[in-house]
């Protein structure tokens, strides 16, 4: 197994990004915008998670246990210092064992699974724009992007879990996590062209930089995976 990692400001003052990655668990957050002390909620997200996977196994029961342990730091933290009460973050996650590709998310950050330019698997964005589009209704009104859920102290333990059998998964297959940053300049059609078996890890990664550095508002993070 490959991988490449990059986190940047992009056109604003602050990153409120974050991400971990080592050998079998990678995980990008984006502090929701909007909301005060992103950047903590981000980083908090993120050494909670893989703090708790340390010493656990990628099971169902471990996921909750997981989040539930996050969420209680955020409580914790809300306790303490109130003016951190709102503060919320996005979240993706991906764990690798030897049965199965784990993936949990609570926002609109990303994960997909391509091989050979096809996107196999791409998680569903919990925001309003997409439950409403679900629904058939009419979405060219909402220009901000509304997260439905997040990781907060406000929220309860409200996350999607989608597994992946290993047998699945194949030498040369691609997983793409992202903050929404990257996804301003970067199409599903741009994401087919080149995550392409031709083109190695540092030539993806800076495509990618080519098509948002300079362009990109908002904070932009991206992990690339590739197995083999």
């Amino acid at each position: 197994m490959k991988f490449i990692t990059h986190t940047h400001s992009g056109l604003r003052p602050t990153n409120q990004d974050a991400f971990y990655a080592n050998g079998n668990l990678f995980i990008v957050c984006d502090g929701v915008g909007g909301n005060a002390y992103g950047d903590i909620a981000s980083k908090l997200a993120c050494t909670s998670l893989s703090d708790y996977f340390e010493t656990n196994t990628f099971s169902k029961a471990h996921f909750d246990k997981a989040f539930e342990n996050t969420l209680q730091q955020f409580r914790e933290m809300a306790g303490k210092y109130p003016e951190m009460k709102n503060m919320s973050t996005t979240a993706v996650m991906l764990a690798l064992d030897n049965e199965k590709a784990s993936i949990a998310w609570m926002g609109d950050s990303r994960l997909y699974h391509i091989r050979n330019g096809e996107i196999l698997f791409v998680t569903e964005d919990h925001s309003l724009k997409n439950e409403l589009a679900k629904k058939g209704e009419d979405v060219s009104h909402i220009k901000r992007n509304i997260i439905t859920k997040s990781l907060s102290a406000n929220h309860a333990k409200e996350y999607s879990l989608h597994t992946i059998p290993r047998e699945e998964i194949m030498d040369g297959d691609f997983f793409f996590l992202c903050t929404d940053g990257v996804l301003e300049n970067v199409t599903d059609e741009f994401i087919k062209s080149h995550f392409q078996s031709e083109y190695a890890l540092e030539e993806i990664k800076a495509l990618i930089l080519h098509e948002c550095d300079g362009k990109t508002k908002d904070n932009y993070t991206f992990e690339i995976i590739q197995i083999n």
